[in-house]
């Protein structure tokens, strides 16, 4: 006896049915199939983000650099204070040799008037209000196209992030020209005797604290000037303490935020 075989068609309906299913799959994995997938621009940043911090530590506690933790002083016992040949080159270079390279300029170039900021004078507070406006100052510093244009110190690392000075006549300390009370650093010009004994810090360039408040300012581009993203402005402290640029701040919580 022969069985009568029937064939079965997908309904209409069943049809629909799949066809939403899928639909509702793709709304609910495709936005986090664009989420899992890496940000290049926030990866380079943070790769350079970490570059920068790790260059900076490793100078300040280097004997082959620089001398007592002072980037203003390099390790034979010279001040870096615009009176020696190389002065303005020096921190370009000594940052270049720490890391990979692709290409290296280093030279008097760039804007003195754009070479750094200060957070305070005679001792006065650093308010919020005062250290949002400059870190807003660092990231637009940085971003004129004039300054820019006038590199005078750019180094292009093997992973084409750029990092340069604003304003390279800017030495470590040509603010304050001074260091602390345990004479880590003879005051030395005439601007800073009127106000500070040997061996001590200008007041004029304290905060309310007794810190130093005079940052040179460095830029990190992740991708060609002018072009894409605005470049990142930080302010490098004598003793190697890095204030942020307010775009650093922002594209860090966003790292964060993310993991």
């Amino acid at each position: 006896m022969t069985k009568n075989i029937k064939n079965h068609a997908f309904t209409l309906t069943e049809i629909l049915i799949v066809l939403v299913i899928i639909g509702v799959l793709t709304m609910i994995l495709l936005p986090m199939a664009f989420q899992s997938s890496p940000d290049e621009k926030a990866m380079k940043f943070k790769k350079g983000y970490n570059t920068l911090n790790t260059v900076i530590k490793e100078l300040v506690t280097s004997d082959r650099y620089y001398q007592n933790g002072d980037l203003g002083t390099r390790a034979n016992g010279v001040l870096i204070d615009r009176t020696h040949e190389g002065d303005f080159t020096y921190f370009c270079e000594t940052f270049a040799d720490t890391i990979s390279t692709k290409s290296v300029n280093c030279s008097e170039g760039g804007l003195n008037n754009y070479g750094s900021i200060r957070l305070a004078e005679n001792g006065e507070e650093v308010t919020s209000d005062i250290l949002k406006d400059k870190k807003e100052q660092l990231d637009s510093t940085c971003a004129l196209e004039e300054v820019q244009e006038a590199f005078g110190n750019l180094i292009i690392s093997s992973d084409g992030i750029h990092y340069y000075e604003s304003g390279p006549e800017r030495t470590f300390g040509s603010n304050h020209e001074g260091w602390d009370a345990d004479e880590k650093r003879p005051v030395r010009d005439n601007l800073a005797r009127a106000f500070a004994p040997p061996g001590e810090m200008n007041p004029h360039f304290k905060d309310s604290n007794g810190f130093d408040s005079s940052y040179k300012i460095f830029c990190m581009d992740i991708d060609e000037p002018n072009e894409g993203e605005i470049p990142f402005g930080f302010g490098i402290r004598a003793d190697g303490k890095i204030l942020n640029g307010a775009r650093a701040d922002e594209w860090m919580n966003k790292s964060i935020q993310n993991k």
